[in-house]
């Protein structure tokens, strides 16, 4: 809770619950009296709450039960109350208290949220009565209304009690005469004002003071135009000389401005970037988006990001004119601007020593959080996601970049060498990288979410190697093998992948792509291509790899090699290893009801998977173990085995029914009888048939060693 003071205007309170004050009329069960909208405006109670979800509470230092000493300090007893969940209530007494800092002025206009107020200082009245009576004094004063459109005599007259009836308020504090009033009153009128909507109360209190009548003009306008964006800016527009306010010569005495409450010097507005200027004969409030002081909240307006800017705006100004020595004039507003629609700078930033490749994206609101960004770099994608902000060294790091307004911005750093970040050699030196960025990003608490992307070229100066270099790059499905060999018109290398030379016969069997630049050449080798080397298989995927080197044609030395490994998802799998094993990784929920992996054997119904997941199980196994049989055919050896599923029988001692789908799965490898080395591609099929691994031709001689059947 935090209690602020206000020059010549009363008190504000921060406060989360609702507030009660002293009171005539019945209280609730509790005994309290909580404030109503009518009661707040007639008073000079404000309660609103602040772009920031606080709740603020504002009292005129001549509202209803704040009490003064000596016209300099003043004070106001109420309750803070906290209604509980259960029911419960629990009350904290306050005592609020400002000093008066400055004089007051002849005349006092305040223009709140909820009310307008004008307040009279003259000598004249302090020898009326001193207190707010009834009965007898109150026949001493009575309030006339008026319009501008209609003779005086068609004026309206009323009696305190009748105007209090309508919402108007009308006391004596002192030497001051009060009128106060709400927003559309009865009696109001609006007007326009240099382009400007203005509300206007047009009273006289009419006073009897011994055998003659006393007229006071208490009249009130008060500007309730909103605010627009302008460009950058917050906008804000007053007329400069508030016509039904003055009277004869106008002369301006200056004017102040400030935010939540507290009055700012020229300089704090400056560092800011406040303005107050004058434009055709209007005073034209400034404040640039994101200032301190503001508050920016976020939206999607049509898809794009948005922002809306909130001010808690204190603008006072003071004139003299022919009747008033000094008039104060004071407005409180709560500008809002529509949702603007916003386009997050994106910065990038040279490449670091590091090979690190910087950039950063924003400025966005507090309120805005990334979830997710994916960087398209060529190979397969480079994400970061917010619930897994931990990443190796090589990936993708993002950091939140916080600004003195609030607002904040990411900055994002990979390195540009990542293999899957895949670069085009233009020629001339150059290596470009095109990079197309996708955020993912949420506003709170509503949990909107939109969504911004970017693409970029960013070209770099590249030193061929005098020697030939290798550099390995994984995309969904292959190997990608770049040989950076310069910008020579003659080659003079050869590539060697797991240990054959690459000609056209290897080219065509293994189906590879290749493409020749200026200064590189790339091979992509499909996953199951002949040499390809099979090291390791989970149920998260088949790592693969392959060997190649570059050799000079000439003096055959090796001159780069490179071990090149990738990790390729499989739904369904099956492979026949050359050293005598079977693996396979299978589905087991093609049935009806779908069979549970864990519950799968093998002939040998101690053999279990060795992983299983919700849908899959991982079987790997020696061809001479798990009741693998053996048949021949040809010159072929067969081996065999089945994954099946137990079904459980009901009753255990007669069993007549069961619950459980039938699986049986057959798993079947063929080697050649005098040699074990096969190499073998097969499309997937469903697992509810036979999965038998079938003989590829070989051209020339064979070419690799291993059998294998994928399903992404």
């Amino acid at each position: 809770m935090t209690i602020c003071y206000h020059s010549l205007c009363g008190v504000v309170l921060l406060l989360v619950s609702p507030l009660c004050v002293p009171s005539p009329s019945p209280p609730d069960q509790n005994g309290f009296h909580f404030l109503s909208n009518q009661e707040a405006s007639f008073c000079g109670y404000t309660v609103l709450i602040s772009g920031v979800g606080e709740v603020v509470f504002r009292a005129s230092f001549l509202g209803c039960h704040v009490h003064s000493k000596r016209g300099t300090d003043y004070h106001l007893h109420l309750w803070f109350v906290n209604l509980q969940s259960d029911g419960k209530v629990a009350a904290y007494p306050l005592q609020l208290h400002c000093s008066l800092q400055g004089q007051w002025s002849t005349r006092e206009i305040v223009c709140e949220e909820n009310y307008m107020e004008v307040s009279i200082q003259q000598s004249l009245l302090s020898g009326t009565s001193k207190t707010e009576k009834k009965g007898d004094d109150e026949a001493d004063i009575t309030v006339m209304f008026s319009t501008e459109d209609r003779p005086p005599e068609q004026a309206r007259v009323l009696s305190l009690t009748e105007a209090a009836a309508l919402g108007y308020h009308i006391s004596q504090r002192g030497s001051h005469l009060v009128f106060r009033c709400p927003y559309s009153s009865p009696l109001s009128q609006s007007v326009k004002e240099r382009g400007v909507d203005l509300e206007i109360v047009r009273a006289t209190i009419l006073y009897r003071l011994r055998s003659n009548f006393l007229a006071v003009d208490t009249t009130v306008a008060c500007a309730q135009n909103e605010a627009t964006a302008d460009g950058p800016d917050l906008l804000w527009t007053v007329p400069y000389v508030l016509s039904p306010l003055v009277h004869g010569q106008f002369r301006d005495r200056g004017m102040r401005m400030g935010v939540n409450g507290w009055t700012l010097s020229e300089p704090e507005n400056a560092e800011r970037g406040f303005k107050v200027g004058l434009q055709e004969g209007r005073v034209e409030i400034r404040i640039p988006f994101g200032a301190h002081g503001g508050h920016l909240k976020s939206g999607v307006l049509r898809g794009q990001y948005s922002q809306s800017m909130s001010v808690d705006l204190f603008f006072t100004r003071q004139w003299e004119d022919e009747r008033w020595p000094l008039t104060q004039h004071r407005s409180f507003r709560l500008l809002k601007t529509p949702f603007i629609p916003q386009v997050p700078v994106f910065t990038s930033k040279a490449v670091s020593s590091k090979g690190l490749f910087s950039f950063t994206v924003g400025s966005f609101a507090a309120d805005v959080s990334l979830q997710k960004v994916t960087v398209d770099g060529g190979g397969d994608l480079l994400t970061w996601t917010w619930s897994h902000q931990t990443q190796h060294d090589t990936d993708l790091s993002v950091s939140r970049l916080s600004h003195s307004n609030g607002s904040h911005s990411y900055q994002l750093r990979f390195p540009l060498s990542h293999t899957k970040i895949i670069p085009e050699f233009v020629g001339g030196g150059y290596k470009v990288y095109s990079l197309s960025f996708s955020f993912t990003l949420i506003i709170s608490p509503s949990g909107e979410v939109f969504y911004h992307q970017v693409t970029i070229e960013h070209s770099i100066e590249y030193a061929a190697p005098s020697s030939p270099k290798l550099e390995g790059k994984c995309t969904d499905s292959s190997l990608l093998v770049l040989l950076h060999h310069g910008a020579q018109a003659e080659l003079q290398w050869e590539l060697f992948l797991a240990g054959r030379k690459l000609d056209w016969d290897l080219v065509e069997m293994g189906g590879f792509l290749l493409k020749a630049e200026d200064d590189y050449m790339s091979v992509e080798i499909p996953s199951y291509s002949p040499g390809m080397h099979f090291e390791e298989l989970t149920l998260q995927g088949l790592v693969s790899g392959v060997e190649v080197s570059v050799v000079d044609s000439v003096s055959l030395k090796v001159e780069d090699t490179l071990v090149h490994k990738c990790t390729f998802p499989a739904r369904e799998l099956f492979v026949c290893l050359p050293e005598g094993r079977m693996v396979a990784v299978v589905d087991t929920t093609h049935t009806i009801p779908p069979t549970h992996p864990n519950r799968t054997t093998l002939l040998d119904h101690s053999c279990v998977p060795m992983e299983t997941d919700s849908a899959r199980a991982l079987f790997s196994f020696s061809l001479d173990s798990c009741g693998t049989t053996v048949t021949t055919e040809g010159s072929f050896l067969v081996y065999e085995n089945q994954i099946s599923y137990r079904q459980e029988f009901l009753p255990v001692d007669d069993p007549l029914i069961h619950r459980d789908s039938p699986y049986r799965l057959t798993l079947q490898c063929r080697y050649p009888a005098n040699d074990t080395r096969t190499f073998a591609i097969r499309h997937p099929l469903n697992s509810s048939v036979n999965l038998t691994a079938m003989s590829a031709k070989r051209r020339h001689r064979e070419a690799a060693n291993t059998s294998v059947c994928l399903k992404p």
